[in-house]
């Protein structure tokens, strides 16, 4: 298990993904550290350079840097960093119980107009933004976010391709917010993507945090076949 400050007060995303860890048990996880740290993420609403004025700004670390997700993909474009990020810090904080908190309830605000953007396709901007707000969506919870969270499921299977993966969506990413969800249409595309993970899995055996989070991904898979069968 990983231990120290899970504040990195130079990135937004390294603070994130620690915070991650934390919740699924590879880091460790004091009160203090954990409080540590959302506070100064709560501290980032509506900074220059958050998305729309309103999410968590990511740090000129992380501009400089570029965003790699918490599976490893790479994100370059500076809008769809301040997205991804934003919208993952929301999610975080309202997972970590400052769903109340002044901050949380001004990004909120944010979020109902995304999610208004949203409603009618389950899609926002661009296929990674979308995983990213469906994993936030799960969490807010906002009137309708059922009817928004099929709508995106079922653009996902129309996406889908013959080597189990969908055309455009992040395949990593994706199943990590599929396997978070208790649907049978996410258990749909858990198993139409089975055969892809059998083949990788055992690639992914180390303990770095891309490796741990690609194995919780594609075990999923495996889980959901073996549950089906």
């Amino acid at each position: 298990m990983e231990k120290g400050r899970i504040l990195d007060s130079d990135s937004l995303q390294e603070t994130l993904w620690r915070l991650e860890e934390a919740r699924y048990g590879f880091r460790s996880k004091s009160d203090a550290n954990v409080s540590e740290a959302l506070d100064w993420i709560l501290s980032r609403q509506g900074l220059p350079e958050s998305y729309r004025n309103r999410l968590f700004a990511p740090t000129e670390q992380d501009f400089r840097q570029g965003l790699r997700l918490l599976t490893g993909e790479q994100i370059r474009t500076r809008a769809a960093l301040m997205h991804i990020l934003g919208e993952e810090a929301l999610r975080a904080t309202i997972i970590w119980g400052h769903k109340f908190s002044q901050p949380v309830k001004k990004a909120l605000q944010m979020f109902d107009h995304i999610h208004e953007a949203a409603h009618n396709s389950g899609r926002y901007c661009c296929y990674k933004c979308t995983i990213a707000f469906l994993r936030a969506l799960t969490v807010v919870k906002p009137i309708d976010w059922n009817k928004t969270l099929t709508k995106g499921l079922s653009e996902i299977r129309k996406a889908r391709t013959d080597n189990g993966r969908w055309k455009g969506y992040p395949f990593y990413y994706t199943l990590l917010m599929l396997s978070e969800l208790d649907l049978p249409s996410a258990y749909d595309e858990l198993e139409h993507a089975h055969k892809a993970a059998e083949k990788l899995i055992n690639k992914y055996a180390g303990n770095d945090r891309t490796t741990r989070f690609r194995r919780i991904a594609l075990t999923a898979t495996t889980k959901k076949h073996k549950d089906s069968s």
